[in-house]
């Protein structure tokens, strides 16, 4: 359910049906990856109207192609819905990254230049006046709370990761106490699911790691459906048998492949792979919304794994990556 009447979203969800026409279908992102070069890439991916068909004076450029398509979705979208405000918890993640930045650049006395990501609820340059100024008054109570307690501490102790932490935290709490506020159970559980992935994550990261489990106690998100219980008494299992724990959450396959990977070769590539794939696979479900936020929530994330494949594919062809690589590396497609 939601807080709007279904009817109150015939004009958004009948925009948003034709728009999932412009996402990239898998059979061109292959053919994007598999292009020769740079260019061929871009021709692939310019089809589906990114760029303004002019060769990139500097291929790194293309960077400001794939910011301006996530903006433009978003303003898209934002403006069909009938408010707002229903999904403005997707951009908390980039107005709690740039706060990071903000913090520890202030704290380090150096520049953030280079750091800060736009698509937020807040442009960057505006975000860091306000936190530098201390001018917090047009900030959730969740990143007020969370930008004081981050200087005290890192006043204390200088570890900037005490400040990704504490920011972390906040960034969910208020991302779902955001989704609730919508009264919609799609919204409610993408943001449980995120939490959730999160935690298992960086449960395999410390275990690799060597980190003890009282550490993991202090990085754990609250608000997901894994509780911290079940990852303090699986810390020393192997993980066949943390397969079989978390099989009821839908984890199986990302602890029995992705953790195994992760510990056989070092590397989390897999992982994260088979973790952006489960988010993929519950967004699919608004494909059976008729009316609804659902559509416009699954379209702009649909987008925005869109862009994290085609930045994939893009930064493989400027650095010469093999072609199988880069397909081995792509995530899975909306449509």
């Amino acid at each position: 359910m939601s807080k709007h009447r279904e009817d109150s979203y015939i004009f958004s969800s009948a925009l948003i049906r034709a728009s999932e026409r412009t996402l990239i279908p898998e059979a061109d992102l292959i053919k994007a990856a598999e292009a020769r070069d740079f260019g061929g890439a871009m021709a692939v991916i310019e089809e589906y109207g990114y760029g303004d068909g002019k060769p990139l004076e500097n291929p790194r450029d293309f960077v400001k192609i794939l910011n301006a398509e996530e903006e433009k979705t978003y303003a898209m979208v934002f403006s069909a819905i009938p408010e707002g405000s229903e999904l403005e918890f997707l951009k908390c993640v980039k107005d709690y990254h740039n706060a990071k930045a903000i913090l520890k650049a202030s704290f380090l006395g150096i520049s953030s230049e280079g750091y800060l990501a736009p698509g937020g609820r807040f442009e960057p340059k505006n975000l860091e006046s306000m936190i530098k100024e201390r001018n917090l008054v047009f900030l959730s109570a969740e990143m007020r709370e969370a930008i004081t307690e981050a200087s005290e501490v890192f006043g204390k102790g200088r570890d900037p990761q005490e400040v990704d932490i504490i920011l972390d935290k906040a960034c969910y709490k208020e991302m779902l106490r955001l989704a609730e506020e919508s009264e919609n159970g799609f919204l409610t559980g993408y943001v449980r699911l995120l939490i959730d992935i999160l935690n298992v994550t960086t449960f395999v990261r410390l275990r690799q790691m060597g980190k003890p489990w009282t550490f993991f106690q202090k990085v754990f998100l609250e608000g997901g459906d894994i509780s911290q219980s079940l990852f303090v008494s699986s810390y020393e299992e192997n993980y066949q048998q943390l397969g079989e724990r978390f099989s009821p959450y839908g984890f199986a396959e990302i602890i029995e492949k992705g953790a195994v990977a992760a510990r056989d070769t070092g590397l989390y590539s897999l992982m994260e792979k088979l973790c952006d794939n489960k988010r993929m696979e519950y967004i699919k479900n608004a494909k059976f919304v008729s009316f609804g936020i659902e559509p416009a929530a699954a379209f702009i994330i649909a987008k925005e794994s869109e862009v994290k494949n085609l930045r994939m594919i893009l930064t493989g062809k400027i650095a010469g990556t093999p072609k199988e690589v880069i397909t081995e590396r792509l995530r899975e497609t909306y449509v």
